[in-house]
């Protein structure tokens, strides 16, 4: 028999409702799910066995921490522990933790190899029910799930640095989106070709060679941002300012063709580098 006791009748009702649930869906009939006894969860199992706690019991306590605990207790992590006091930043921040959670965000080498946190929960349950138990269910997350609390506090860190870089570029762009509104277009057009690096082209699509480039680049501008700034791309494209621009890139969701679309939004138009080759030959045979 397990028993595991309660502090809170919610969270004893939740586990209950999942334990009962599962035991439908797989129809175990050798299990009894009790909750009599308030905040208490009881069950009972007719054949006692290793297999049925790994494969029924510690997986749906499991799934329990993580679908409604978890969300929580990051977010209570980010205003006790980082003093993230306002509702709508921290939601923020969960919505990057979630993502990393996930896999969703690559190119975080700090979390690649990570054991996965079901796994920190399940090892902590299984050395626990291992003969018939009676436990807190309070005490179990405060003196056994320190690997798995440290591995979302962890989740957290990451998150916050991340919000914050995040930050940082919103600001930037929008810092470079005042500084083109609030000066004269140097071009009236430009074209971008975005092979290995991105080129840049007049009107008429003659390539604007690298010292003239430099020669508009405003020097403001590199000694404002000298972190962020590409001196090669948005120094230039920011100091020309032109009304209008088309990228010519097979890389859409590149970092760089990003930011150019973020700074310039509805000044540019994306084409395809196929497209770029077709209109230079529509352009050279107009003029023959």
């Amino acid at each position: 028999m397990i028993e595991i006791h309660f502090q809170e009748s919610l969270d004893a009702l939740k586990l209950y409702e999942r334990l009962c649930s599962a035991q439908q869906e797989r129809n175990i009939n050798y299990i009894d799910v009790l909750y009599e006894q308030e905040n208490i969860i009881t069950i009972c199992i007719d054949k006692k066995s290793n297999e049925l706690v790994d494969s029924f019991i510690i997986p749906v306590i499991t799934s329990f921490f993580i679908e409604t605990k978890e969300d929580i207790w990051m977010l209570s992590m980010m205003q006790e522990l980082f003093y993230f006091s306002d509702f709508e930043e921290r939601q923020q921040i969960l919505e990057i933790a979630r993502s990393i959670i996930e896999g969703e965000r690559k190119g975080i080498p700090v979390i690649a190899d990570l054991v996965p946190r079901e796994e920190l929960i399940s090892t902590s349950l299984s050395t626990l029910l291992t003969d018939s138990i009676s436990f807190s269910f309070e005490s179990f997350i405060k003196f056994r799930l320190k690997d798995y609390s440290d591995r979302l506090l962890q989740y957290v860190e990451i998150s916050i640095d991340e919000y914050k870089l995040e930050q940082e570029y919103q600001n930037f762009i929008q810092n470079l989106r005042d500084y083109i509104t609030e000066r004269d277009s140097k071009l009236e057009h430009v074209n971008i070709l975005h092979n290995d690096q991105f080129l840049l082209f007049s009107e008429q699509f003659s390539e604007i060679k690298r010292d003239e480039v430099i020669k508009y680049i405003d020097r403001k501008l590199i000694q404002s941002y000298p972190m962020y700034i590409d001196s090669s791309i948005i120094a230039p494209l920011v100091s020309m300012n032109p009304s209008s621009i088309n990228l010519y890139t097979n890389q859409v969701d590149d970092g760089m063709v990003q930011t150019i679309r973020n700074i310039f939004q509805e000044r540019v138009r994306i084409f395809s580098k196929k497209e770029f080759i077709e209109s230079q030959h529509l352009l050279v045979h107009k003029k023959i």
